[in-house]
């Protein structure tokens, strides 16, 4: 089988994708215009890295087009550069650069034109995800489900919305742990309901953890009759979430290797030696699964070897700053090796609106494919095993995860 052949094998594989900010409040699931695509978070960063102005979406639209034509031709030699052409070639038969690879300003128009004629039509975001055949779209917010035009896709791991609250009334009570006695109550109710409702996990709060030893971690569990400070108050609400989720057989998905304090312009990957193994305490804790999305590229060994180690442990997609081909390739290799491929989910677009979950989860598969087609080529595994591995990985073990009572373990 030649290299396009199986990429198109791979091509054709069901997707879920774990982790999105899709259909939030007053933001539609398809792009409106050019500038929602053009202006996602990740490739703005690279346009910004070249002169693109930092408040673009307050400059007149020729002065933007101008200055967006301008800075995307620099960028010709990033992935990013090729995702946004081909969301625009692909979705809306547009050529966002001509022969020569070059952007010009009558071309941004014509994709905005084409963007805006798609963007009120019922069928459109059905008709993107069908090209790729992406079967669920994970959000945090129970809210933002379920997605219009799309019945059945979107499905929500949420995070506890009044834990804020409860970790402002533990900081401000005199002896904290008659409301800590509350909280956990509070917890167990809201995962109680939360499996009522069929739900299989909870997006948990992992910072408290990150920078804390093992003898740390397991000081945080109970609450002294003094005044605490915050990282304390918040691990303790995150321990009382992992007994309730260990108590109803779901699962904690754990966001770790982005930390918010680095700089005011942003948050950024931190690649920290101990970050998993602090955790493992947790794991050994906690009957309840661990499903760990880095975001710092250094740390997904750590997490395949937790996963490797704990049965109570899984990997999942690649997050922020981790999401790039030499990080993707590398952590591949890492997981066919040494991680049983039903613990590991590699999907986790991050997208905010459904040309980007296209754009990204088409980057995941090319780069899968060829992945895979190496391994056969080597005489690692057969093309069967590649196919099977390449279903587990882009669908089947975040099905199985995500949307059964328990998790196969092993």
């Amino acid at each position: 089988m030649n290299r396009q052949a199986w990429r198109e094998a791979i091509h054709a594989l069901p997707v879920f994708d774990t982790h999105t900010h899709l259909n939030m409040p007053d933001v539609p699931i398809a792009a409106q215009d050019f500038w929602d695509i053009a202006h996602y978070f990740w490739f703005q960063q690279e346009l910004w890295s070249v002169g693109y102005p930092l408040d673009a979406a307050a400059l007149p639209e020729e002065t933007r087009v101008a200055r967006f034509v301008q800075a995307f031709n620099r960028t010709r030699n990033t992935h990013w550069h090729r995702i946004v052409r081909h969301i625009c070639q692909d979705l809306y038969g547009v050529a966002l650069v001509d022969t020569q690879g070059n952007a010009d300003r009558k071309r941004v128009r014509a994709v905005d034109d084409a963007i805006q004629a798609r963007s009120g039509e019922d069928s459109w975001p059905q008709a993107v995800i069908d090209q790729l055949a992406i079967r669920r779209i994970v959000v945090n917010n129970l809210r933002d489900v379920p997605f219009p035009g799309l019945p059945n896709v979107g499905i929500a791991i949420p995070t506890w919305e009044d834990r804020a609250t409860w970790a402002q009334r533990i900081l401000m009570a005199a002896d904290p742990r008659p409301v800590g006695e509350a909280a956990c109550a509070a917890a167990r109710d809201k995962v109680a309901a939360l499996d009522e409702m069929g739900i299989r996990g909870m997006r948990v709060a992992a910072e408290p953890f990150e920078v804390y030893g093992p003898r740390a971690v397991e000081a945080r569990k109970s609450l002294p009759a003094d005044s605490i400070k915050s990282s304390h108050a918040e691990a303790f609400l995150s321990h009382a979430l992992f007994d309730a989720l260990a108590e109803h057989q779901m699962f904690a998905q754990l966001f770790l290797g982005i930390e918010r304090d680095v700089s005011r312009r942003t948050s950024m990957a931190v690649n920290d030696p101990r970050r998993i193994t602090n955790l493992y305490p947790l794991f050994e804790r906690y009957e309840c699964d661990f499903e760990l999305v880095i975001g710092a590229p250094q740390n997904n060994m750590d997490a395949a070897q937790a996963a490797r180690i704990y049965p109570n442990v899984h990997v999942g997609g690649l997050w922020w700053y981790n999401f790039r081909a030499s990080t993707y390739n590398r952590t591949m290799q890492i997981r066919a090796e040494a991680v049983p491929a039903g613990k590991s989910a590699i999907v986790a677009s991050d997208a905010r609106c459904i040309e980007w979950c296209y754009g990204k989860i088409l980057l995941v598969k090319w780069l899968l494919a060829d992945f895979l087609n190496q391994q056969v080529e080597w005489g690692w595994l057969t093309r069967q095993e590649a196919l099977w591995l390449a279903r587990e990985w882009l669908h089947d073990a975040a099905a199985r995860r995500y949307m059964s009572r328990s998790t196969e373990r092993g």
